[in-house]
This record gives structure tokens, C-alpha cells and sequence, in this order.
């Protein structure tokens, strides 16, 4: 009897938009999440853990929900105070999504340029899924 591989979610992730809020370092980003599958997606929170590109965990309530081929828009304020001009490899923005029954998180690897006026742009360069629970850590 051969093992079942289940693939997961598949997700694109787009910046659509960034504002700075008032008096702080703090960014309010705005990512275009499509739903690559043929089965709706809930998103249930989403975070970025970087140090220099950082945010606590938020979840979403209510849920957002993507049918099958369409977008959701997740908004996550973030902190980053970088001075124009840098490159930070390796953020993320990591979503818990649920997905035919399942929990999954879903790791976007994010390439932050600071741009000449000091703004952060984000930039996609991976998407990876995992099952949530599969190495027996909730």
C-alpha cells in the first residue's frame, strides 16, 4: 500500500498596497491572495516574524474566504524602520489557512526593498505549504 501525498493549498501573493500610519513605523500592507485551487480556502490569521519586517500574529475575524480561482485581500500592519536604500532577504508573511477540512500555514517568502523615499515594497519569491500538526507540533 503506497502513502497518500497530499500537494496543499497553492496561493500567488501580490502587494497591492502599503501605507504608513501616522506617527509610527509601523506600515498597514495589503497583499492579493488567489486561491490556485479548485476548493475554497479560509484564511485564519497571518503574520510576519522578521526582525526588521515584523508583525504579531493576527487573525482574522471573521475568516476571510476564497472560492476556488478567486482573491482575497489580507491587511497586516507591519513594523519596519529601515533606511532607504535596504534589502531585507528572507521575510515572511505566514498564513494559517484551513483548506478541505485541514489547517495548513502557508510560508510567502518576501524579498522588502526600501525604496529611495523610505517606503518598503515587497516582492514574492516563494510559497511553500505545510500541514499543520503533520510532525505531531500543533
Amino acid at each position: 500500500m503506497s502513502a497518500v501525498i497530499e500537494d496543499g493549498p497553492k496561493i500567488s501573493a501580490e502587494q497591492v498596497r502599503r501605507n504608513r500610519e501616522v506617527g509610527s513605523d509601523r506600515w498597514l500592507f495589503g497583499w492579493r491572495i488567489q486561491n490556485l485551487t479548485e476548493q475554497p480556502m479560509k484564511f485564519l490569521a497571518g503574520r510576519c516574524p522578521h526582525g526588521q519586517f515584523r508583525s504579531a500574529e493576527r487573525f482574522f475575524d471573521p475568516s476571510l474566504h476564497a472560492a476556488a480561482g478567486k482573491n482575497a485581500t489580507i491587511e497586516m500592519p507591519v513594523l519596519c524602520d529601515e533606511p532607504a536604500g535596504a534589502v531585507i532577504e528572507n521575510g515572511f508573511l505566514i498564513l494559517l489557512v484551513e483548506w478541505l477540512d485541514k489547517q495548513w500555514r502557508i510560508f510567502v517568502r518576501l524579498r522588502v526593498t526600501i525604496n529611495q523615499q523610505g517606503e518598503p515594497e515587497t516582492a514574492t519569491e516563494l510559497i511553500t505549504t505545510q500541514r499543520v500538526g503533520f510532525s505531531g507540533v500543533g
